[in-house]
Formats: structure tokens, sequence, C-alpha cells
């Protein structure tokens, strides 16, 4: 989607300074001239008003954009921003599309040049967070230390836009920028902000499927957040992130996945339980190995024998499952 915020408010009086300088391949400062006659050429020597000709642009790159092709869009907003620097819309227009292309370092200075011009504007330093996160994961391997300071600046973005406007995308955003910091305890305080969010929105929309979805999906990340965080099997966090997952269920109970989270806190708590929840996740996603390796794991250490000989086939059936055959 194209995000662009609708609660734009005042244009900043100051303009943008040389942002225009990655766009116009010449080399050296940006001349006047070279603006002027960059003008020129897109009026088509005075058929059309600078004006009309900002809008063009505009129209075609954001129809560009919804049809997904964002190479047109960021070519055609490209020249929309030389022509009209002060375009919020544009910047964060442009932005979005060189996020779509890979182009992060490119869509971070868009997303800033939106923000300093409409500082009211949640969406862009909210975006320019996730686009930082996604060059930070892109960085994870070959750069650990970049990628780490990238999460952090993403954080800050997240804040500051959760600070305008509360969000429950940028909640979640801000949650996989701490996982991946391995930040866990401040994860678990922006989950239960989020979780008191996404609670008094369902109070306004009681059918709503989407808060409902999100609040599973809070309440799941909890739930693995402090199970990560349990200093030892017989911790009594295990037994909150048992209940967090079983709060996920009330929202989304036929979610494999939670099914089989809970299995992996529970069999630290209640085995029998545990064995109920793998069972139950094997059934609701019959091709998931981890769940036969999980169920199948648990039973081999069983006193019982024919227990055992079950787990062993449940290893072997997600063997099977994950050799692809």
């Amino acid at each position: 989607m194209l995000n662009i915020s609708p609660n734009f408010t005042t244009l900043k009086s100051s303009t943008v300074k040389s942002p225009l300088s990655k766009f116009i391949s010449f080399k050296g400062n940006i001349q006047q001239n070279t603006q002027d006659a960059f003008v020129k050429s897109q009026v088509n020597n005075g058929e059309k008003t600078v004006s009309q000709c900002i809008r063009e642009l505009e129209e075609q790159g954001y129809r560009a954009f919804r049809q997904g092709d964002f190479e047109q869009c960021a070519e055609n907003l490209k020249k929309a921003v030389i022509l009209n620097p002060n375009s919020a819309q544009s910047w964060h227009a442009l932005g979005s599309a060189q996020r779509e292309l890979g182009e992060y370092e490119e869509a971070i200075e868009s997303y800033t040049q939106a923000f300093n011009l409409r500082p009211d504007s949640a969406n862009s330093v909210g975006l320019r967070g996730l686009t930082k996160a996604k060059y930070a994961q892109e960085l994870k391997e070959s750069d650990p230390i970049r990628s780490k300071s990238l999460y952090l600046e993403a954080i800050k973005d997240y804040d500051t836009s959760l600070d305008l406007r509360e969000n429950a995308e940028f909640y979640d955003y801000k949650v996989s920028a701490l996982m991946a910091t391995s930040s866990y305890k401040q994860a678990i305080e922006t989950l239960e902000e989020s979780i008191s969010f996404l609670e008094e929105e369902l109070i306004k929309q009681p059918n709503s499927s989407k808060i409902k979805a999100k609040l599973a999906q809070a309440h799941h990340r909890k739930g693995i957040c402090l199970y990560i965080t349990a200093s030892s099997p017989r911790s009594g966090i295990n037994n909150k992130a048992y209940d967090e997952f079983t709060k996920a269920l009330e929202y989304a109970p036929n979610s494999a996945n939670t099914y089989y989270e809970r299995a992996k806190v529970g069999r630290r708590i209640n085995f029998d339980n545990a064995k109920q929840d793998a069972l139950k996740a094997i059934k609701l996603a019959p091709n998931r190995a981890r769940y036969y390796e999980l169920l199948g794991n648990m039973l081999i250490m069983s006193d019982d024998e024919d227990e055992r000989q079950e787990g062993f086939n449940y290893l072997a059936t997600g063997i099977f499952l994950n050799s692809g055959k």
C-alpha cells in the first residue's frame, strides 16, 4: 500500500535544502540554471504549466504504485520532487516505492524529507523506521554492527510515530525490532501497551475480526518473549507464558502455531496438556514437520514403552516431511 498519511496539516514554511542531487545526473552542485533547464524540458516549451506538469507526474507515480510498478512510480516522483521539493506527499510516496525496490538508503532519505516537511506525519517517520529495520535485516550477516545500529534507529522512529498516533502496525514493527536485538523485556512492555490499545479498539468495534487477530498475535508474541526469558524450566514465568498463549487462542482458536508454542512451554508444566496441544497443532496443520518432531521428542522420554514407540513414529513422520518426499 502507498501509506500516505491522511492527517497532514500545515506545511512548514522552510524549504528542503538540496535534496535533488541524488536525482539529477550532473556532477557537482545543483545550479539554478540546471534546475531551470529541467523545468523547461518538463513543461514542453510552455505547452504545460509547472503546476500541471507536477500534478501529472504525481498522478502517474501514484497510479504506477497501485499497479505494483515501483520503478515507474519512482521515476515519475523523482521528477515531481525536483519540480516541487516541498511536497511531503510526493517524498513519502517516493520513499515507499524505493522501499519496495530495496533501495533502502534512498528511501530513508525520502521519508526524512517528507517528515521534515510534515513533522506531524506518524506514517512517514514510522515507515522510515520500517525501512531501517528491513535494511538491518539485509545487513544482519554481512555487517552485524551496522545492522544493530539500524534496528536501534528504527525503534526510535517507531517511538516517535507512536507518540504522534497509536497504531497497531507500528507496535508490531517495534516488537519485531526489539526481538531482533534480543530486547525481550522491552518487547514484553511494548506488547502490553499494544494489547491495552487493541482492547480499547475492540470495545469500539466488538465484531472486528482484524482487531481480534491482532490481539491474538500480540498475546502469542508475548508468550514467546516470556518463554525465552524464563530462567529455568521451573520458573514461574513459564506459567505466565502459558497463560498468554491461552489468551491468544481465545481470539484465534484455530491457530496451529499457538497450540504448538503452548505445547513447548506446556511440557515444562504439564506433560498431558502439552501432548494434547501438540496433537491439536498436528490436526490443524498436518504438514508441518516441527509439530511431529516436538511431539515425538516428548513421547520418547515416556516411561511407557508403547508411548515411546509412538514417539519414534512421530519423529519418523517429521523427518519424512522435512525431506520433502
